[in-house]
């Protein structure tokens, strides 16, 4: 008690009760020997709290670890102890302890080896010790980007990931990593927001939140998440407090958008002209007419008045983007916040079609005691995509000789404004009806964590991650009963309410001991998700003042309800292992149940391990003086997807109303929509990873290549029965797929000198996917596995593929031409030279994705001047593209009406063709059309200036950097569709892509 008395009397902190007067009593020899030091590491350069820098007491095998927030609590020897810190990246320190309790360190980075630390499942780890495969994204370039999507951000930046973006404001995209797996189940990767899974869409997420962003692409690095990983996990780490004083940041842009690209559609000559062209073809013995004569009457209206349309300036609207995000943020020695809020304005390119989004978060931790952190992430996010959008097809269709509004304001719009009653006005709806459209999301991380005292880097962590979603859609289409039309009036109600919530049970242990440092894992937890829905439609109203909000006055009112519910339950153990911290093994075992397979199948297993060797700190490298680092890494391991939906296992039961007699009865039947399958089970991924970690010449090159092979077994596979069988499908395990690939990223210094710096980073990826197997049947008994033809799947190719007949040119006058064609008509290919062509003569064309991926982006600062350009590109693909098809038969396309489509050229007698068929051509083969969708992009510009110090010191703020940015600018191609990268080409999705430039900035203060 004395010596207690003694510490306090010494101390620069106030006087704290001892909290175990028992271990007092109990290890008196131990109190007088030890006491406890606390305290935070911090980033010399900016202030930033480093995670997982080592603590240890010098000429002891005492020693700990920072944690996520740069805190560490030890006990260490009586008297003037020495506590060596070190990290990599940052160059050690030893720091005499004197008598103080509490330290603050400042460790200053070691450019010759600087390493990021990343954040991995279930906490971080220095990017030296990783052994599986984790690349992390640059969520810097958020600030200074036109990024309303997070993912956005991995569009081409990392090696093996495939971004797809819509165009649309508000939408979320497609994400593929290393390629697809699955044929008929889901391929989205597994998003983790702070450590809960995430079930909202990537657009929730405020791309101004995010500190960090990393994709775990091997089995080693996901198997962590057993469940779901199969496709990939990416994890996203919001901000948190990083300085003492408090930080306000605003970051503010404003920009336009315009058409990257206009798909040629027939200008209003060309238009005539192909008019006359056809009836020339069509009926070669009539005589010729005035292209007049060949109009409706509505088009020769605007004939005759000199008036055209530009289709696709019909439907457009003039497209602004504004953004603004403000945030505060700080920490206490016992309190860390980060608070911010958000709004984003984006008009799509289509009159009608717009997004906004408001946010605000809120991520809390308080150090309670010495020994318990209370803690909460959250979020909510309302986006509101209202509105009908002018109809992509019509204008598509739209002639340039169209009478589109009956009044001179344009407000009043003709519903058939060529007299044809396929071509609708593209600007009816838009103009006619109302929307409204809006999606609610509310997440949350609640954490407690206890650092258990009686063994020493023994913690234990639990976290409660509700999410609710709620969102409705209502439209009404409102009485107009003129101009030939009856239409009484329709409204429509959507409401749906989703809720998801898991709980986890975490316990960590990390000691180092001497050269060995260990890192237990262990979890258990359990997760639900719920949703349900409401559509209501009303049809006859008499009177439509009241919109949506008063269906039950309609004539005619339908109701249907859904619901669905899943569970599942995981365990999870995993150890990492260090010698000298230059030999790191890492072994992860997970078990996942899922309620949505049959009973015996609910659970599976995923084990994973990885190994890793830093070269480099090897005895027989210190000579040389090429490689600064050099580290091997070798994992295999499993991963399981359940990316089905609800109830695919089990019988369920449909209802269906009928009449007899006078009365109405309800039967109860099987539902015939899918065959129950009880023996339904996990879909497994086997994967092999093997990689060199490399960084060269003091810096001015780093880098990774890695090679995978991946096998993925009991397919989730959907099939079609048989009618006599009562059903129409089922999901069953059949099946094999397998992936192999390389992927090589470089960062490289070009030049640095004290006023300029240039570097690069490149990016590449390939990818090679293949069915190995699917229903394992031989029908024709060739001793060959049978492929699906009807749904284009083959024994050996690629899951995506082109199948049809080979192109062989145009026929010409004077060939010889089968019977029933013609000049001008498409020749196809005889594959097996049987002198006729049947449909044995159809063969695999090509894939439908891209063999290679790569990215080179190029940075450069001159003093207070930054620039940065981004070129994105994907080659080695194709896709089906019937919009070529001069016929009704694939391409929708009516060239003796009065209909508009793609202006692609088309035979003549005078313009003989190689390439394209002449109008009258019918697609007796029902032929498809491809095109490649080779692309190279100049996707992202951004030019940048910073304040100077000195005059930011003057205007008291810590600093002001105003930008300007540009998206999307140039595309080299031959795809004629909108974009190559989203790869429209369907009548009904051709919606365009977007060329955005931007001018912001960035302040804090």
């Amino acid at each position: 008690m004395g010596l207690g008395i003694c510490h306090a009397a010494n101390a620069t902190e106030p006087f704290e009760p001892i909290e175990n007067p028992v271990r007092m009593i109990d290890s008196p020899y131990s109190l007088k020997q030890e006491r406890k030091v606390e305290g935070v590491v911090v980033d010399a350069s900016n202030g930033q709290t480093l995670p997982g820098v080592n603590v240890r007491e010098k000429g002891t095998s005492r020693g700990t670890v920072t944690d996520i927030d740069g805190k560490f609590q030890m006990e260490v020897r009586d008297g003037n102890p020495v506590l060596v810190f070190s990290f990599i990246g940052y160059e050690s320190q030893e720091v005499e302890v004197g008598n103080r309790s509490k330290i603050e360190i400042s460790l200053q980075p070691d450019i010759k080896s600087l390493e990021e630390v990343v954040v991995v499942g279930y906490g971080t780890q220095t990017k030296r010790n990783v052994t599986g495969s984790v690349s992390s994204v640059d969520v810097d370039q958020l600030e200074t980007q036109p990024n309303t999507n997070i993912a956005q951000a991995l569009r081409g930046r990392v090696a093996g990931v495939q971004f797809t973006d819509s165009g649309r404001p508000g939408q979320g995209g497609d994400i593929l990593v290393r390629g697809q797996r699955s044929i008929t189940a889901s391929n989205a990767p597994l998003i983790i927001l702070d450590g809960a899974f995430f079930n909202g869409e990537l657009s929730d997420i405020n791309p101004g939140d995010v500190a960090s962003m990393e994709v775990l692409k091997d089995a080693s690095a996901a198997a962590i998440y057993g469940s779901r990983a199969a496709n990939g996990v990416i994890l996203i780490t919001s901000k948190s407090g990083t300085s003492e004083k408090p930080l306000i940041r605003l970051n503010a842009y404003a920009g336009i958008s315009d058409w990257s690209y206009k798909m040629p559609l027939y200008s209003p000559g060309s238009y005539l002209q192909r008019r006359l062209d056809f009836r020339s073809q069509n009926q070669p013995n009539d005589p010729a007419v005035p292209v007049r004569e060949l109009l409706n009457a509505e088009e020769k209206e605007m004939f005759d008045a000199g008036k055209t349309v530009d289709p696709w300036e019909a439907i457009s609207q003039n497209a602004r983007q504004q953004s603004y995000n403000i945030s505060i943020s700080g920490r206490t020695e016992k309190t860390n916040y980060f608070v911010s809020g958000s709004f984003v304005d984006e008009d799509g390119l289509i009159y009608g079609d717009r997004a906004s989004r408001k946010s605000i978060r809120l991520n809390l931790t308080n150090d309670i005691t010495s020994w318990l952190r209370l803690g909460v992430n959250s979020q909510y996010t309302q986006r509101d995509m209202s509105g009908v959008e002018a109809s992509v097809l019509n204008g598509y269709w739209l002639s340039p000789y169209a009478k589109m509004y009956f009044d001179e304001e344009e407000t009043d719009p003709v519903p058939y404004p060529t007299g044809d009653n396929l071509v609708s006005n593209p600007m009816f709806n838009a103009l006619q009806m109302d929307n409204e459209q809006i999606t609610n999301n509310l997440f949350a991380n609640i954490f407690a964590e206890i650092k258990l005292p009686f063994i020493e880097g023994l913690s234990y962590k639990f976290s409660y991650n509700p999410n609710v979603r709620w969102d409705h859609d209502y439209s009404f289409q409102p009485i107009y009963q003129r101009n030939n039309i009856n239409n009484s009036g329709t409204g429509r109600k959507y409401n749906r309410n989703r809720m998801n919530w898991q709980y986890e049970n975490l316990i960590t242990y990390t000691r180092e001991i001497n050269d060995h440092g260990f890192d237990l894992t262990l979890l258990y937890g359990r997760n639900h998700s719920f949703s349900e829905g409401t559509f209501v439609e009303g049809r006859g109203f008499v009177n439509d003042a009241n919109g949506w909000n008063n269906l039950a006055i309609a004539q005619t009112q339908l109701i249907n309800t859904e619901a669905t519910q899943q569970d599942g339950v995981s365990s999870m153990a995993r150890l990492n292992y260090r010698f000298k911290n230059r030999y790191m093994v890492t072994v992860t075992a997970r078990r996942d149940g899922s309620s949505v397979f049959g009973a015996d199948k609910k659970f599976g297993t995923f084990p994973s391990v990885a190994l890793g060797w830093v070269v480099s700190d090897e005895s027989f490298m210190l000579d040389q003086n090429t490689f600064d680092m050099l580290k091997l890494r070798l994992s295999y391991g499993k991963v399981g997807n359940q990316a089905v939906t609800p109830y695919r296992s089990l019988d369920r039961s449909a209802s269906y109303q009928y009449v007899f007699g006078s009365d109405t009865y309800t039967a109860i039947f099987p539902n015939p929509e899918f065959m129950p399958n009880p023996s339904l089970g996990w879909e497994t991924t086997a994967s092999f990873n093997t990689a060199v970690d490399f960084e060269l010449w003091e810096g001015r090159l780093t880098g990774t290549a890695e090679f995978y092979d991946m096998n993925t077994t009991d397919l989730l596979l959907a099939r079609s029965l048989p009618a006599m069988t009562g059903f129409w499908s089922t999901t069953a395990n059949l099946g094999q797929t397998s992936n192999t690939g390389f992927e090589l990223t470089l960062n490289t210094v070009n030049i640095r000198n004290k006023a300029f710096e240039w570097s690069s980073t490149i990016t590449f990826s390939t990818n090679k996917n293949r069915i190995d197997h699917l229903y394992y049947a031989d029908a024709n008994g060739d001793g060959k596995e049978d492929n699906d033809l009807g749904n284009r799947w083959f024994i050996g190719q690629p899951i995506g593929v082109t199948y049809d007949y080979v192109f062989d040119g145009i026929y010409q006058e004077g060939d010889e031409i089968p019977d029933g064609y013609q000049p001008g008509w498409v020749r196809v290919k005889d594959l097996n030279n049987d002198g006729a062509i049947t449909p044995e003569d159809r063969t695999v064309l090509g894939q439908t994705s891209p063999k290679y991926r790569w990215g080179i982006n190029n940075q450069f600062a001159y003093k207070n001047f930054s620039l940065s350009f981004f070129i994105n590109a994907m080659t080695g693909w194709e896709s089906q593209f019937n919009l070529l098809d001069v016929s009704s038969q694939t391409g929708n396309s009516f060239p003796g009406r009065s209909v508009n489509f793609l202006d692609a050229g088309y035979w003549t007698p005078e313009n003989k063709s190689e390439t394209r068929p002449g109008l009258t051509y019918t697609n007796p083969l029902g032929r498809g059309y491809y095109l490649s969708r080779d692309f190279v992009r100049l996707q992202d510009v951004t030019l940048a200036y910073d304040l100077p110090k000195a005059l930011a010191e003057k205007l008291k703020v810590n600093g002001l950097r105003f930008y300007v940015s540009g998206r999307n600018l140039a595309t080299m191609t031959d795809w004629l569709g909108p974009d190559p990268e989203s790869g429209y080409s369907s009548i009904t999705n051709l919606y365009p892509s977007p060329r955005t430039i931007i001018g912001g900035l960035n302040l804090s203060f």
